[in-house]
């Protein structure tokens, strides 16, 4: 009965493994990918738990160049053949998703699917309300289906939501 519990803890902390907090350090590397031209990041734990990257406008001020997030924490249930997959996602305040960056997967054909950078590039300035679609505006890299569906639902999801989020507070901000 105590192996049983040990091996639940074990499980749930890998799953919170990539979950968005304000660990900014830790996630550094793939927010830099997400959000290439931003210089610092702020994390924000509203609703919808995000990082956002900030650049010094000519003029002094800080403006907001985009919206990092991990997928996992707007698409809960999307997985792949082995199980989630977690990428950060960047989307400009326009929802127009700036860069993927993949964080860790199980995946045992990723490696030939969605690791590969040709795979992720697709996503770059598309419209959050673009099909996103594998077979449409989306093309699977490799024959692994259900890694690159998993991969693309969960992008397409969780762009959406956090574009509905970040709407629906901008309209609600003095």
């Amino acid at each position: 009965m105590l192996l049983l519990v040990v091996v639940g803890v074990t499980v749930t902390l890998q799953a919170q493994r990539w979950r968005a907090t304000d660990d900014i350090p830790r996630y550094g590397r793939y927010l830099k990918e997400a959000l290439p031209a931003a210089e610092t990041f702020r994390f924000v734990d509203r609703n919808t738990p995000h990082y956002r990257g900030y650049r010094t406008a000519a003029d002094g001020a800080e403006e907001l160049v985009g919206l990092g997030f991990f997928t996992v924490d707007f698409a809960r249930g999307v997985v792949g053949y082995k199980g989630e997959i977690w990428m950060l996602v960047g989307m400009a305040p326009t929802g127009a998703i700036i860069n993927v960056s993949m964080v860790y997967h199980n995946e045992p054909f990723g490696y030939f699917s969605i690791d590969l950078p040709e795979f992720l590039a697709q996503f770059q300035d598309q419209n959050v309300l673009a099909p996103l679609t594998v077979g449409e505006d989306i093309d699977a890299i490799s024959r692994a289906t259900i890694t690159n569906k998993a991969a693309v639902r969960s992008i397409r999801e969780s762009s959406r939501k956090m574009a509905r989020e970040f709407l629906s507070e901008r309209d609600t901000e003095p």
